[in-house]
């Protein structure tokens, strides 16, 4: 059976995945794609997706399809139930049109199907099983089960885009450092009597959290992330009454809620792979780093790290140089602070805000006031969760920035 060869296999063509291989049209790579699963057109997930992420997919050409469904956020409200002290951002603050916009997954995600279904240097294998993978001299070799059965490809570099529970690091021996919060989210979408005025909404609780996002149509989705024995007890409470504990949570800032649509739930762990290259093979996305959803930071994140590998490999490319995994490698970790600081702020406030003592929560909301009232500070936080600090790489740049 014959190989067939490639500069780039990327494995698991997903968002981040099917996303990097769209970006890199702009390159000469010749790509392989491969998922185990058939592009899905039901994903209910709702992401929160910062300035910068919204002007990656604007400059891969996705933003037209996407904006009719996309509802921007100009302000965020953070507040610990039952105690003082709350945060506001604004995009004013740090001059951007907006902080961010939510955007279904599932219109995401058809949208780079469509465009990757397009391109010439691009070969998609899907539904395909990865079965093996064997590190080479010069690159690395994956053996594929298909419904036409075993294909062998090789290529100078393999990606490993596959989710949390990466074929790829498994193969390749990485091992992970798991934290179980030992919560889960219960994701749906609410009916308001009025404007949500486009304000994301966030609310610490004894529990966990509540946040409110705002989407098209007087509706915001709604995200619950808690002990999963308070899941438990949510997800056994009709319509009704999972509505009556979400306004008893977020209180009458968004009105009297109207009702809310299907409800769907997600375990939460943080994942985190002990190393991210191993030869020819570079972990990226959930394979790398699965974060807690509580700052949004997980999907910003891969993209800016797919912004970060295509513009070196067009720079290396353009300069007639080879590119190896270890150089993609080195490029993420030049960019290494975007990924801290995303780590630390999805990891700590789940931990921050889930303490019930009284010390703690003066202490916080205290640093809640201050924080708030300390612009240099909050200016450089906001910065930072929206891609905007240190060096930006220009697929998430403004064509006037660039």
């Amino acid at each position: 059976m014959s190989t067939m060869r490639y500069d780039m296999i990327i494995v698991g063509g997903g968002l981040v995945g099917a996303g990097l291989a769209v970006a890199l049209k702009q390159t000469d790579l010749r790509v392989a794609v491969i998922d185990a699963r058939l592009p899905s057109s039901d994903d209910p997930r709702l992401f929160a997706l910062n300035v910068s992420s919204c002007q990656f997919l604007e400059n891969l050409g996705f933003w037209k399809t996407l904006e009719p469904h996309a509802t921007p956020i100009h302000q965020v409200q953070v507040s610990h139930r039952g105690h003082f002290g709350t945060v506001r951002m604004h995009h004013d603050e740090v001059n951007l049109p907006t902080l961010g916009h939510v955007v279904p997954a599932k219109y995401i995600e058809a949208a780079i199907q469509a465009e990757l279904a397009t391109l010439p240097n691009v070969d998609l294998y899907c539904p395909a099983r990865l079965s093996a993978l064997h590190q080479l001299e010069d690159g690395a070799e994956v053996i594929l089960e298909t419904d036409k059965g075993e294909v062998t490809l090789q290529a100078s570099i393999v990606i490993g885009a596959d989710g949390a529970s990466s074929t790829v690091r498994k193969l390749v021996d990485i091992p992970v450092d798991v934290v179980d919060y030992d919560q889960s989210a219960m994701v749906t979408r609410v009916r308001l009597p009025r404007s949500h005025q486009h304000i994301a909404y966030e609310r610490f609780y004894q529990h966990g959290a509540i946040a409110m996002l705002p989407l098209p149509d007087q509706e915001s989705a709604c995200i619950v992330t808690a002990e999963k024995s308070e899941i438990a007890r949510l997800s056994a409470l009709t319509d009704e009454a999972y509505l009556a504990e979400i306004q008893k949570l977020i209180g009458s800032r968004l009105g009297r809620l109207q009702g809310i649509t299907k409800r769907y739930e997600f375990p939460l762990k943080m994942v985190r792979a002990a190393r991210t290259l191993d030869g020819a093979v570079l972990l990226l996305g959930n394979a790398a780093h699965t974060l807690h959803p509580i700052a949004a930071q997980g999907f910003n994140l891969a993209l800016y790290e797919a912004a970060v590998l295509v513009e070196g490999i067009s720079t290396k490319r353009h300069g007639g140089h080879p590119v190896s995994a270890a150089d993609l490698h080195d490029m993420l970790l030049q960019s290494r602070q975007q990924l801290t600081v995303s780590v630390n702020v999805s990891h700590w406030l789940t931990r921050i805000f889930s303490s019930n003592s009284l010390p703690a929560n003066l202490l916080l909301s205290l640093g809640m006031a201050g924080f708030n009232a300390t612009t240099p500070i909050k200016t450089k936080f906001m910065k930072m969760m929206t891609g905007r600090s240190g060096r930006v790489p220009t697929l998430l740049m403004r064509q006037h920035e660039q």
